[in-house]
């Protein structure tokens, strides 16, 4: 094989472990990492924040575990909402992702018998 070839195997190579690497790390690591200020702020509530928060508490199982103090003393307390009665703790998280969010996206808790988190996800209505 010459140099040449040589060099576009290895920049072929490590074209395919960037790409491998960046595939892994979003599978891992969704959305942003959580920022208290970012997630408390009203004016950041439908710019897609804190969904993609949501998305990595959810992923990173961050939630599960907690008691209900706990849970609050991270997300805040969640305001009176009709929706989702059957849910302990609801927050919005703005509008539904997609080409056209007509629905809103909510992360919903769930409490055990403890008062720990025992379920969480993202719903929508």
């Amino acid at each position: 094989m010459t140099k040449r070839w040589q060099r576009a195997w290895a920049l072929g190579a490590a074209v395919i472990i960037a790409a491998v690497t960046v595939a892994v790390w979003h599978m891992w690591f969704p959305g942003h990492a959580f920022n208290p200020a970012g997630w408390q702020a009203d004016a950041e509530v439908g710019s897609g924040v804190r969904q993609q928060m949501a998305d990595r508490l959810l992923a990173r199982g961050t939630l599960i575990g907690l008691t209900r103090e706990e849970a609050v003393g991270l997300l805040g307390e969640p305001p009176a909402t009709g929706y989702f009665s059957d849910w302990d703790l609801v927050y919005w998280l703005g509008p539904e992702r997609g080409f056209i969010g007509i629905d809103s996206e909510w992360l919903v808790l769930r409490l055990g018998a403890d008062g720990r988190v025992v379920e969480a996800r993202l719903v929508t209505d």
